[in-house]
C-alpha cells in the first residue's frame, strides 16, 4: 500500500509538494518474498518512506544474529537495492521488533524502515517504545523534523566506554572467514558484517552524551537552589498563592547571582592563565564569529546549494568500474599487529573521527585488548586489492575563507574532508607499503622529503641551502622558484596513476587497492541547513 501526502505550500519547509509512504507486508514463499525489492525501493526524487514487515534477516539490522546462507540469499537483494537507490535504514541495529508468543521461536528484527536521500535530512528518531498492542510485533514511532527544528543527535561519550566489560569479550569475538572467491559485493558484505560486530560491541557499552544548558563551569550549588526557589515561587504566583512582588524578587535574585558567578569564574580564569591558555582567553573575550551560510544566485534551497557545492568542488569525471571477480594476489604478506601499532601510534586522539564518530583512541584500546582483530580485518582487503564501499564515505565540512569580498560563490569556501578512522588506519598501512616500494624501485626523486620515514622539513631545507651555496661559491647568481600546484591532488586520475605504478614495478595487489581506494567514493557536505546525504563524488585523492 502506498499513501501520498500533498501540500501546495511545500513539505518539510522545502519545495517538495509530495511525500509518499510505502507500507508492505512481504509474505514468505520458499526462496522468495511476495513483495520484490524493485517494488519496495523505487527511484523517486521526492521524500519517500518505506516500512513494513519484510520477513527477512540481515546483518545490517541485526549484526549479532548468526545468519544462514538462505537468510543472506533472501535478504541481500533488498538491502542491495536500497543501497543502490540511496535508501538508508532507520532501525537501530539489534533492537528487536518481533517477540514470538511461542517458545520455539526467538526474537527477531523483521519490521524495517527505510528513507530515501530526499527524506533522510528530516529524519529525527526511530523508537519502539509504544505500549503493547496485543500483537507479537512492537509498534514503532518515527519522528520527522524540518531542518531548522531538528534537534542535534546525541553523540557517544567515549570517555566513559566500559572497557572492563569490552576487553574480556574482544579476544572471544570471532570474525567469519572471508569468501574464497569474492566479488566486490560479497567482500563488502563480509567486511560490513565483521566491522559491525566490533563497532556494536563498542557502541553498546558506551553511554550517550547528555548535553544540557545547565552544565556550565560557573554553576554552583547555590545557583541550583536559587533556580528551584525561582520556579517554585513562579508556580505559586500562577496559582495565586504568592504575590507577583515575591516572584519578581526570587527571579531577580536568581539572575543577579548568575551574573555574579560568571564574573567570579572569569576573574579566576584570567588569574590562572598561562602561556597555553592565553589564546583560549582571547577567543572567549573576542567571541565567535557567526558561521557564514554558503549562498548562490541560482540556488534557493539547502538541497540546491548542496548540489552546487558538489558540482564545484567535485566535478564529475570517469571512474574505473570495479572488477567482477576479485583475484587473490599471491605476494601479499598478512598484516602484522606491529604494523597496525605503528599506524595507530602516528594517529592523534583529537583528530575528527569522520562519519563513524569513532576516534582513534577507541581503536587503540581495541588493538591493545586484541591485537589480532584489526589485522584479520585488513589482510583480506590487501590480499584482494579492494577498498570496501563502507570506508569510502566521508564528511565534507564546508568552511568559509577569511577576507573574501563576498560569499555568494563556492570559490569563497573550502571543504575539509573527514574520513572514517578505521579507513585511515588501512590507508597508513598501504602508504607504508607504497613508500617502501617506491624507494626500492627508484620511483622517487632523490630530494623527495615528504611522506618518507627519516626525511622531513629539515632535509628539504638542508638540500636547498646546499644547492644555493654551491652555486654561489662558483660566482653564479641564484634564484629559487616555488610552485603551489593548485588542485593537483584533486585532479589525480585513478586509471593513469595505476598505469604509472604498474609500469614502475609496484606489486599488482597494491596497484589494485589504490585503484579501488580512489574510485567510487561518496561525500556528505556539512553546513548550516545541509541535507546531509551521501552523494557520489570524484575526488582525485581524498
Amino acid at each position: 500500500m502506498a499513501v501520498n501526502f500533498h501540500s501546495t505550500e511545500g513539505l518539510f519547509d522545502t519545495s517538495h509538494n509530495l511525500f509518499r509512504l510505502y507500507n508492505a507486508y512481504s509474505i514468505p514463499n520458499g526462496h522468495i518474498r511476495s513483495v520484490s525489492p524493485v517494488d519496495l525501493f523505487p527511484q523517486h526524487d521526492f521524500p519517500t518512506l518505506v516500512l513494513g514487515d519484510f520477513n527477512i534477516h540481515h546483518s545490517t539490522s541485526d549484526p549479532t544474529r548468526l545468519l544462514s546462507d538462505h537468510d543472506q540469499f533472501i535478504s541481500s537483494p533488498y538491502f542491495d537495492r536500497a543501497s543502490a537507490y540511496l535508501f538508508s535504514l532507520l532501525n537501530t541495529p539489534r533492537i528487536y521488533t518481533r517477540f514470538p508468543f511461542t517458545a520455539n521461536h526467538r526474537p527477531a528484527v523483521l519490521d524495517l524502515s527505510f528513507a530515501n536521500s530526499a527524506l533522510i535530512p528530516y529524519f529525527s528518531s526511530w523508537n519502539p517504545s509504544l505500549p503493547p498492542t496485543g500483537s507479537d510485533h512492537t509498534a514503532l514511532t518515527i519522528i520527522l523534523f524540518t531542518p531548522l527544528l531538528k534537534p542535534p543527535p546525541r553523540g557517544l561519550n567515549w570517555k566513559y566506554t566500559d572497557w572492563d566489560h569490552i576487553s574480556p569479550l574482544l579476544p572471544h569475538l570471532s570474525l567469519t572467514a572471508p569468501p574464497a572467491l569474492p566479488t566486490p559485493h560479497t567482500l563488502d558484505r563480509w567486511f560490513d558484517d565483521s566491522l559491525a560486530k566490533i563497532t556494536h560491541l563498542i557502541t553498546s557499552n558506551t553511554p550517550t552524551k547528555r548535553p544540557s544548558s545547565y552544565v556550565k563551569p560557573w554553576r554552583t550549588p547555590e545557583l541550583t537552589q536559587l533556580r528551584h526557589i525561582h520556579h517554585h515561587t513562579s508556580r505559586l504566583m500562577r496559582k495565586k498563592q504568592a504575590s507577583p512582588a515575591l516572584a519578581r524578587v526570587a527571579r531577580n535574585t536568581y539572575f543577579k547571582a548568575i551574573q555574579s558567578a560568571k564574573r567570579v569564574h572569569w576573574s579566576q580564569f584570567l588569574a590562572d592563565v598561562n602561556s597555553w591558555s592565553v589564546w583560549d582567553a582571547r577567543k572567549i573575550a573576542a567571541g565567535r564569529a557567526p558561521d557564514r551560510f554558503p549562498t548562490h544566485e541560482n540556488a534557493s534551497s539547502p538541497t540546491e546549494i548542496n548540489n552546487t557545492l558538489l558540482q564545484h568542488f567535485f566535478p564529475p569525471r570517469p571512474s574505473p568500474p570495479p572488477p567482477l571477480i576479485l583475484p587473490a594476489f599471491k605476494d601479499v604478506p598478512p598484516v602484522l599487529p606491529s604494523e597496525v601499532s605503528s599506524a595507530l601510534r602516528k594517529s592523534s586522539n583529537t583528530s575528527a573521527p569522520g562519519p563513524s564518530g569513532i576516534p582513534y583512541s577507541i581503536w587503540k584500546r581495541v588493538h591493545k585488548a586484541h591485537e589480532r582483530i584489526l589485522p584479520s580485518l585488513f589482510t583480506p582487503l590487501l590480499t584482494h586489492g579492494y577498498h570496501p564501499l563502507a570506508m569510502k564515505k566521508a564528511n565534507g565540512i564546508v568552511l568559509d575563507k577569511p577576507g573574501k569580498p563576498d560569499y555568494h560563490t563556492p570559490a569563497s569556501f573550502r571543504i575539509i574532508v573527514l574520513l572514517k578512522t578505521v579507513s585511515k588506519i588501512l590507508e597508513r598501512l598501504s602508504a607504508l607499503l607504497l613508500a617502501a616500494a617506491a624507494r626500492s624501485l627508484g620511483l622517487l626523486h632523490p630530494n623527495q622529503c615528504r611522506s618518507l620515514a627519516g626525511l622531513g622539513c629539515f632535509d628539504a631545507v638542508a638540500t636547498l641551502t646546499h644547492e644555493v651555496r654551491l652555486l654561489q661559491a662558483a660566482s653564479f647568481k641564484v634564484s629559487t622558484l616555488f610552485l603551489d600546484v593548485k588542485g593537483g591532488f584533486a585532479h589525480v586520475c585513478a586509471n593513469m596513476l595505476a598505469s604509472i605504478l604498474d609500469k614502475g614495478g609496484v606489486s599488482a595487489s597494491l596497484v589494485a587497492w589504490i585503484k579501488s581506494f580512489l574510485s567510487g567514493r561518496q561525500c556528505r557536505l556539512i553546513f548550516q541547513g545541509a541535507p546531509k546525504v551521501f552523494c557520489p563524488v570524484a575526488v582525485g585523492t581524498p
